[in-house]
């Protein structure tokens, strides 16, 4: 499966958006040009910042978090996203090599979509597709990271 994550506004992005273009009109009465300057600002982080994921541009708007774990749990990772182990063992850290885990998810949604990747050549190389989990595997996950 290919990487089909959109980005997307979260909602965080559309009120702190929100937030600075009302500063932005209400600095407008005490000093024009501040009060333009801010308005830009908001218009500017409105069109550039983008923090939420899609998959496929559909369904849950998700975080998405990348976390960095010691070689040791690399199975026990591994084997949860196959279905094999109920529950991933992480361990933090650098001990014996890290691999890369990145997770999206939607705590609302219980939905969470990982995939799992080495350092090699001076580059993370995907050792696993996108996996998507079920609910119950979802929820797990999230609790976890």
């Amino acid at each position: 499966m290919e990487n089909n994550f959109v980005k997307v506004h979260s909602n965080r992005d559309i009120f702190v958006s929100a937030l600075i273009l009302v500063a932005g009109i209400v600095l407008i009465f005490v000093n024009n040009i501040l009060g333009i300057v801010i308005i830009l600002c908001g218009l500017l982080f409105f069109l550039l910042h983008k923090s939420g994921y899609k998959f496929n541009n559909q369904g849950f708007v998700l975080q998405k978090k990348s976390i960095e774990l010691s070689r040791k749990c690399q199975q026990s990772v591994l084997d949860f996203l196959n279905g094999q182990n109920k529950e991933p063992h992480l361990i933090k850290g650098n001990e014996g090599g890290t691999f890369l885990l990145e997770v999206w998810f939607n705590k609302e949604g219980k939905t969470a979509y990982a995939q799992v990747s080495v350092f090699q050549d001076l580059d993370f190389r995907k050792i696993t597709e996108i996996i998507e989990l079920n609910s119950s595997d979802a929820q797990i996950l999230i609790e976890k990271i």
